[in-house]
C-alpha cells in the first residue's frame, strides 16, 4: 500500500516526536542509570518509532530503534552499559537532528 504525502508526513512528524523523547530518556539515563520508569518510557517510544520507520521505508530509523530496543528490553542497571548508552545517545541525537531538518523540509 502507497502512503500518501499527508501519511509520510504524520508518521514524520510523530517519529521526530518520539526520537526526541528517546533522546531525553538517555540523557536522563545518563544521570540515573536505573530509572526504570525512564527505560520503559523509552523502549515503548522506539518501539512505536520502529513501526513508523517501516511505514516510512527508513532502514536506518528502523535498525537504530531495533537496537535501542534490543539493548534496553528488561534491562534493571544500565551502570553496566555505558558504553551502548553513550553509542545511543549519539545516534538519536543525530536522528533527531535528521527528522527535524526532514520534517523542515516538508513543511516549506
Amino acid at each position: 500500500m502507497a502512503l500518501t504525502e499527508t501519511h509520510k508526513s504524520l508518521f514524520l512528524e510523530e517519529c521526530s516526536r518520539l526520537t526526541r523523547l528517546v533522546f531525553d530518556c538517555l540523557q536522563k539515563l545518563e544521570k540515573n542509570p536505573t530509572d526504570l520508569d525512564t527505560i520503559d518510557r523509552m523502549v515503548n517510544a522506539a518501539d512505536v518509532i520502529r513501526g513508523g520507520a517501516k511505514f516510512l521505508e527508513d532502514v536506518d530509523l528502523e535498525l537504530d530503534s531495533k537496537m535501542l530496543i534490543e539493548l534496553f528490553k528488561g534491562a534493571r542497571d544500565v551502570g553496566d552499559r555505558k558504553k551502548e548508552l553513550d553509542m545511543m545517545l549519539g545516534i538519536f541525537g543525530r536522528l533527531v537532528r535528521k527528522t527535524h531538518s526532514d520534517q523542515v523540509l516538508l513543511e516549506l
